[in-house]
């Protein structure tokens, strides 16, 4: 009786005595990936005929330098999509592992040219042109669409962790390099710089994700071009 009772409520009575602490719902439409939002990073898609919410993740203006000691700002992010990581040259945790599976996963887009990776150190006091450029070397890393990154603290702090929520532990009040221990993930965006797709780089596995959502993150662009 009580389940028939249920199943006859409207779904504004369901959507009023379900979930208050609510404060969006958004529905997954096929082909399309999701854009992020909130704290905890909720998936969100557009709905038909209206804008993109203001509080989306994306990634902000900023200005860096890369391991050949030039300017690196969002006009070098323009038409292209952009897988992110965050790494620092010294470290002997996942970031040897994470780097090797990135140099496995570049061939195969070795194609798409409209793609390029950027690793932005979160130890970037230590993490000079000069040690970029070491760091290269040690893993002799040549392509062309892969950019290390370095420069203030502050920002990149702050991207990393308002955008991307790259930080996995935060201890409150410190801003040294023990509070902040980096996260495993590859970060997508997409040729507007919004963040739509999280992968685990330990493994190979989810980078094979990635390379599928990537082919359906341009097919969604072209059908978007096609409409006008």
């Amino acid at each position: 009786m009580l389940l028939i009772v249920f199943l006859l409520l409207s779904c504004d009575e369901q959507k009023s005595n379900f979930y208050p602490e609510l404060t969006f719902a958004s529905v997954p439409e096929e082909g399309v990936l999701p854009y992020f939002k909130g704290d905890v990073m909720d998936p969100y898609w557009q709905e038909d005929g209206k804008n993109l919410p203001q509080d989306l993740k994306k990634i902000p203006d900023f200005t860096l330098r890369t391991h050949e000691n030039k300017e690196f700002n969002l006009y070098h992010l323009k038409d292209k999509y952009t897988l992110v990581t965050f790494f620092y040259a010294k470290c002997n945790g996942i970031c040897p592992l994470i780097t090797r599976n990135i140099l496995n996963f570049l061939p195969k887009i070795d194609n798409q040219t409209d793609v390029q990776v950027i690793s932005i150190s979160v130890n970037p006091e230590i993490d000079t042109v000069d040690e970029l450029k070491k760091f290269r070397g040690l893993y002799k890393i040549t392509r062309n669409n892969w950019t290390f990154l370095t420069g203030s603290k502050d920002t990149i702090y702050d991207m990393a962790r308002k955008q991307f929520g790259a930080d996995v532990k935060v201890i409150k009040g410190q801003s040294d390099l023990n509070d902040f221990v980096h996260t495993e993930n590859v970060y997508l965006l997409d040729k507007n710089n919004y963040l739509r797709g999280m992968y685990r780089a330990k493994g190979p596995g989810d980078l094979e994700r990635l390379l599928i959502e990537l082919k359906t993150l341009k097919e969604e662009d072209s059908a978007k071009n096609r409409k006008g």
